[in-house]
């Protein structure tokens, strides 16, 4: 076991295992590995799968080639401390950059945060979703219900998955208009009177092994429901740097976003070198972005029993349907 943790090659193959949702050759997995910077062979990752499979960590399936098994996905989670640090931003950029989302056409993929929620609770958590979006506190109006699985997520018996969409939307739209967005904050966004004030905590995107805002909704902090029902209230949010000489075409495709239903983006800093209390480099400007599982926290504060997946599946926005067509 100790092996693997000291291996970042072992490491990575099996993070390449664990993202896939297929058995996987020692070609494929070379390739990928080439991706990611290790010039490693076929027959040197062959070597590795059968250390791997004596490890418990892989299993082959016949000719298809590897998957990970239990005891390996377990191993991804506390493996490598070094080699995790900043990794949500690797996925956050992953996310964004695979999207292909065009607000001027309406068309594209953008990702979904997903909560699994019980059957019957389905009718009552869309009232509380809608109520959220009503506040303007979610990145969008559209949704998409699951029944069977969504992305790699499967949805249990009984259970269905309401698909959100995530803050990943913003940055993939700035990215297709040409401007860099890098993910730098994540943290509570303290709301007065309907309008957001400033950030009361907020944890570095870098230096973290796990996702800041998957931390502050467990930790508490979050008041959604307060934000919501009073206009006073504390919301997860995010922040990502953008050139300041290209702010103004920033706004331009915010704007164009809300336009078409995506509100998610409440602040863009100027020269200020702030965005609501979060530091901003010099040269740049923050773009400050309500979480997209904020109506899936407001579920879980008013009692609905609710899991939730951040950044679990892609899919085309034209596949979504407006909150109120579901009503």
């Amino acid at each position: 076991m100790k092996l693997t943790i000291d291996n970042p090659i072992l490491y990575h193959i099996l993070k390449i295992l664990a993202n896939s949702n297929m058995p996987l050759g020692a070609k494929s997995i070379s390739e990928k590995l080439e991706e990611r910077g290790f010039h490693v062979k076929k027959e040197t990752v062959q070597y590795y799968l059968k250390l791997l499979d004596e490890l418990g960590l892989t299993k082959k399936v016949g000719l298809a080639g590897r998957i990970i098994s239990k005891k390996g996905l377990e191993e991804v989670k506390k493996g490598m401390v070094r080699e995790r640090i900043g990794s949500f931003i690797e996925l956050r950029e992953e996310y964004a950059y695979n999207a292909n989302f065009d607000p001027f056409k309406r068309k594209g993929l953008v990702s979904l945060n997903i909560g699994i929620i019980r059957k019957r609770d389905l009718e009552k958590s869309l009232e509380l979703i809608k109520a959220c979006m009503d506040a303007k506190l979610a990145v969008s109006r559209f949704v998409k219900i699951y029944e069977r699985e969504a992305g790699n997520t499967k949805i249990p018996k009984g259970k269905v998955g309401i698909g959100l969409v995530s803050t990943s939307v913003v940055d993939a739209a700035l990215i297709g208009s040409r401007i860099s967005s890098f993910p730098t904050f994540a943290g509570i966004l303290q709301y007065s009177d309907w309008k957001p004030l400033r950030f009361v905590h907020a944890i570095s995107y870098y230096g973290s092994t796990l996702d800041p805002i998957d931390l502050f909704i467990r930790s508490g902090f979050c008041s959604v429901k307060d934000a919501v029902e009073r206009g006073n209230g504390n919301v997860p949010a995010d922040v990502r740097e953008i050139p300041l000489v290209l702010r103004k075409r920033a706004v331009e495709i915010i704007e164009q976003l809300e336009k078409i239903g995506i509100n998610g983006a409440v602040y863009v800093s100027g020269a200020e070198n702030d965005a609501l209390g979060i530091p901003v480099n010099n040269y740049k400007a923050g773009v400050v972005v309500i979480a997209g599982s904020t109506p899936l926290v407001y579920l879980k504060e008013k009692g609905i029993d609710v899991e939730i997946k951040i950044l679990a599946a892609f899919e085309r926005i034209e596949n979504l349907e407006e909150i109120d067509s579901l009503m």
